[in-house]
């Protein structure tokens, strides 16, 4: 899979929510000089959330699929930190904040406005997944054991998030300062109705559930919103910061259609199979051609030999292994993944029942290299962004001398 709401994995989300609000309020303030107050005070929870997920993952007060070095003293010292870090910079900020002047005023209806309901909507999700994340640590101090899973996030974070993918396609779309809800209609019309037949289109023919079809619907409405500000626009003079934001906002769009595909087209096959059967999963034939001890470094292992064919491709092999570590004593599924343009194959082998079959668990993920494919466009989105307000401060700065 590609999340499974584990603590650690919550732990490095949290200061992503943080910090991508922090760089969106950035932004108003470097280029209209608002939201002085709340950016800083959006700069304290980012750090904050930073050196939280720090002592979740590295105290050992959290138990995670995820192995790491738990240290009682490493735990205790980080907690220390915590509240001289995090206390000290709200102490500051509670004295200091009076001092700080109103910026410049925008009205409900302008980029700004869209700027703050961005910031807001992020928070929302950093607050559910903040309180899912530490919510049974409360409850086991109070006696009772629980733990919260993937559906509580996504009942509780999947709305929050929809309404962010349509504030962010019509954000860019609003003139700063001011505007009027005439104008953006008028400029939300194609991108709402390519959302629309794009739902119509994968719910009809593509089998999904509505949910995911819904957001593959946003997904392409947003792509479309996405490069709406470089039209009529004379692409050589056009900002190379513009051009960042441009290719950031597509690059969500990208990974929201590879999240939605994961969940509305994924297949998964267990078959008790064995040595020359097969099972097909999606595209896919895999056919057992044998199972063999393997040893590693620190680990021994069945290992299953794996004959991968698709229809107009050359067939290749795939290893996934059941593994035994001896200290301390752990069993592991190494599953074996094969990426394709088109979406990516897991295998996974399990027990055998003792009459020379054994399990083989095979998914196909559609179109999930999708999620990949858009945080890369995101990134260089950001580093294009960078590099364009470095130029215009330089450029600004030779001008004034």
């Amino acid at each position: 899979g590609w999340w499974f709401w584990d603590p650690v994995e919550n732990a490095s989300l949290m200061p992503w929510l943080a910090a991508t609000a922090l760089l969106h309020s950035v932004s108003v303030l470097a280029t209209r000089d608002g939201l002085r107050a709340w950016t800083v005070m959006l700069a304290v929870v980012a750090f904050s959330m930073s050196m939280i997920g720090t002592f979740l993952v590295r105290s050992g007060i959290l138990i995670s699929v995820h192995a790491f070095a738990v240290d009682p003293t490493r735990g205790g010292f980080i907690l220390a930190l915590l509240g001289l870090y995090i206390g000290g910079a709200l102490a500051l900020f509670g004295a200091r904040i009076g001092t700080v002047k109103q910026g410049a005023t925008f009205e409900l209806v302008s980029r700004e406005g869209a700027l703050v309901l961005n910031n807001l909507l992020l928070s929302v999700i950093l607050g559910v997944v903040f309180i899912g994340t530490l919510y049974p640590l409360v409850a086991q101090a109070a006696g009772v054991q629980l733990s919260i899973g993937a559906p509580f996030f996504e009942k509780a974070a999947v709305p929050v998030g929809l309404a962010l993918v349509a504030a962010t396609a019509a954000g860019p779309l609003l003139k700063w300062r001011r505007d009027q809800w005439n104008a953006l209609f008028g400029k939300l019309l194609v991108p709402v109705g390519v959302a629309g037949v794009a739902f119509a289109l994968v719910f009809a023919l593509g089998g999904a559930q509505w949910l995911p079809a819904l957001v593959l619907g946003l997904a392409a409405g947003l792509a479309v919103a996405s490069v709406i500000p470089l039209i009529r626009r004379n692409l050589r003079r056009t900002p190379l910061h513009l051009y960042g934001m441009v290719v950031a906002h597509l690059g969500i769009a990208v990974s929201i259609a590879g999240m939605a595909a994961d969940g509305a087209f994924k297949v998964e096959r267990l078959a008790a199979i064995a040595v020359g059967q097969n099972v097909s999963v999606g595209p896919y034939r895999v056919e057992l051609l044998e199972v063999r001890p393997a040893v590693g470094p620190n680990w021994s292992a069945l290992e299953a030999h794996l004959k991968v064919t698709r229809i107009g491709s050359a067939p290749f092999d795939l290893f996934p292994q059941q593994r035994f570590f001896a200290n301390p004593p752990t069993n592991t599924n190494e599953a074996a993944i094969a990426t394709e343009l088109d979406g990516q194959l897991y295998t996974v082998i399990g027990q055998g029942d003792g009459e020379g079959r054994w399990q083989i668990r095979a998914w196909w993920k559609p179109f999930v290299t999708l999620i990949w494919a858009g945080g890369a466009m995101i990134a260089l989105g950001g580093l294009l962004s960078l590099i364009g307000r470095v130029r215009r401060e330089r450029r600004d700065a030779e001008e004034a001398a």
